[in-house]
């Protein structure tokens, strides 16, 4: 199909008209804004047709998936409370600023073998032991970092719990994803990132709220204590999850635990029905393709290079240095301890409402993954060049504050919720699990470097030239974007199914104005992609352009089957 295109484009005949589609079997269409969105089961996967539509329970659901979103919210309270505690450690410990990010960025580094570790324990012990051991880690850790009588115990902790933190950002997804019926997967699995940027600004309200205390950096650490508790609490009465009973030879507990997800006033035939195709469906996914290692490195090496360059250009941009130091960062610029803390809390809130709109805008047709993608690029460039300019002309923290606030507005817009939304896209099938799981190690990684590095490079090139260094990398990702990420709205996303579902009719009369507002900002974005284009010789930017608007033609005038998106990728870059 997608060669039958390029044929009528190279023939200049009309691309406008449908080709003939494949015969298939009878699927069912729901239109949105006259876009199709096929919830075929061919389209699922290939599955059978036989599903009945039926009642969730969902008391039930709520209270799992809410238990599993709590192991989430702490992920993101435990990652958010070192940014108002580290300048009360560094004052009582008397660190030096190599100490100071050995601290910080140690969360980071021991979170990348505790994701290897959760995939051992969930899969050997099951996802609800798996959840009460992260549960477990986090509370043993909080407390001992809040008990810690010296720096060297407190890094040992804190390493500890990064252990938990690896393993929560692991099983959590995985249990609702999991336990989820199929057509509400993409929306409940979303939800955890979603719950991670709610527990980083309820951190920075926890700092404001204790500072200024006695010990006020032991009370902000031992706090992530009650989430941790509650979060083992809470599983102990969770069902496990029916993959795991059903790879484990535990059909009759597997049924058991389906059979709750149907609701109780639902007849028996169409409730055996629903418990029969569910297993049924799981059996297909165990005997499904496996590939390994080596053949996700050499199958599309293109397409790995794309998406694991990808995973690196969004934390290499300084995200993560930016939050876990802005209040070590205000405070050099001569901000009160107080407002700092008030600062950071009202980033947390820009980057969970900014996280919310861009999940909520992608699937619309006329917004798409490019606009957010590069809207909030550029709007992550100004951000980071105005506090170099600030930081240069020494006018005060108004740049610094600024520049801070527009840059985590533009992340949340773009790089936050869609890399992993895109990575997901861009790998099918048996890929996408080892794809995912190697980006996550790649941006883990990255983010230690960043983390590990913040402090040093601002004393050797001082907050100017720390943030022109970081403006660089910004515009080499909004450039990488421009270049070689395509439209993928046309492709069939995770979150496709449930579109209906995500978005209320109050949010849907946004839309005309935000596109509005996102094709004026990305006209600047392209622009000055153009300019750097141009400085930097790259004579193939029209031929990847013309590519890019093929593919876009072909993706928007076919099912978007994720076969065609590997078969057209190369030609697309």
């Amino acid at each position: 199909l997608s060669e039958s295109r390029t044929r009528q484009m190279a023939d200049g005949s009309s691309i406008n008209k449908p080709a003939p589609a494949p015969p298939s079997k009878v699927t069912d269409v729901k239109k949105l804004d006259g876009v199709s969105y096929d919830h075929s089961d061919e389209a699922k996967g290939g599955r059978s047709n036989s599903m009945p539509e039926f009642r969730i329970s969902y008391p039930f659901l709520l209270s799992c998936v809410g238990t599993a979103a709590l192991g989430s919210l702490l992920l993101g309270y435990d990652l958010g409370i070192i940014s108002g505690a580290i300048v009360p450690i560094k004052n009582e410990f008397n660190l030096s600023g190599l100490e100071v990010e050995m601290l910080t960025s140690s969360i980071t580094l021991a979170s990348i073998l505790g994701s290897f570790i959760a995939g051992i324990v969930a899969d050997k012990f099951g996802r609800k032991k798996g959840l009460l051991s992260a549960a477990a880690i986090f509370f043993a850790g909080s407390i001992g970092m809040a008990s810690s009588p010296s720096f060297s115990v407190l890094l040992i902790w804190r390493c500890f719990t990064g252990i938990g933190v690896g393993m929560g950002l692991v099983i959590c997804p995985m249990y609702c994803a999991e336990l989820s019926p199929r057509r509400l997967r993409g929306m409940v699995t979303s939800s955890n990132e979603m719950f991670i940027n709610v527990g980083i600004p309820l951190a920075f309200l926890v700092n404001l709220m204790l500072a200024g205390l006695p010990n006020d950096w032991r009370w902000m650490l031992v706090s992530g204590s009650i989430p941790a508790l509650g979060l083992f609490t809470t599983t102990c009465f969770l069902p496990e999850s029916p993959r795991w009973l059903l790879k484990s030879s535990r059909a009759d507990e597997a049924k058991e635990t389906v059979e709750l997800l149907v609701h109780k006033d639902e007849s028996p035939s169409v409730r055996q029905q629903v418990v029969a195709q569910t297993l049924a469906d799981m059996r297909q996914d165990f005997a499904g393709e496996q590939i390994t290692w080596s053949q996700l490195f050499s199958d599309d090496k293109r397409k790995f290079a794309i998406g694991m360059t990808f995973s690196f250009f969004q934390q290499i941009i300084g995200t993560d240095g930016i939050l876990f130091y802005a209040v070590y960062t205000l405070q050099e610029f001569g901000v009160s301890s107080r407002d700092a803390l008030v600062i950071t809390l009202i980033m947390g809130i820009i980057k969970l409402l900014t996280t919310v709109l861009s999940s909520v805008i992608v699937d619309y047709p006329k917004v798409g993954r490019r606009k957010p993608l590069m809207v909030g690029g550029f709007i992550c460039f100004l951000g980071n060049l105005s506090v170099a300019i600030a930081a240069i002309f020494s006018n005060g923290a108004g740049g610094l504050i600024f520049g801070a606030l527009t840059f985590i507005g533009g992340f949340g817009l773009s790089y936050g919720p869609l890399c992993w939304l895109i990575l997901a896209e861009m790998f099918s099938g048996p890929y996408r699990s080892k794809a995912l799981s190697f980006g996550s190690v790649i941006n883990r990684l990255t983010s230690f470097a960043v983390t590990a590095s913040y402090i040093s490079l601002a004393t050797a090139m001082g907050f100017s030239g720390l943030y022109l260094l970081l403006a660089t990398f910004c515009a080499a990702a909004l450039l990488f974007s421009y270049l070689y990420i395509p439209e993928l709205v046309g492709e069939r996303s995770l979150l496709s199914d449930n579109y209906c579902v995500c978005v209320s009719p109050s949010v849907m009369l946004l839309f005309p104005m935000l596109h509005r507002v996102m094709c004026l900002t990305e006209r600047s974005s392209i622009r000055l992609m153009q300019i750097l284009s141009n400085s930097f010789h790259l004579t193939d930017l029209e031929v990847a352009r013309q590519a890019r608007q093929r593919w876009t033609i072909i993706t928007g005038e076919t099912s978007g089957t994720r076969k065609e998106w590997g078969a057209s990728w190369e030609g697309a870059s």
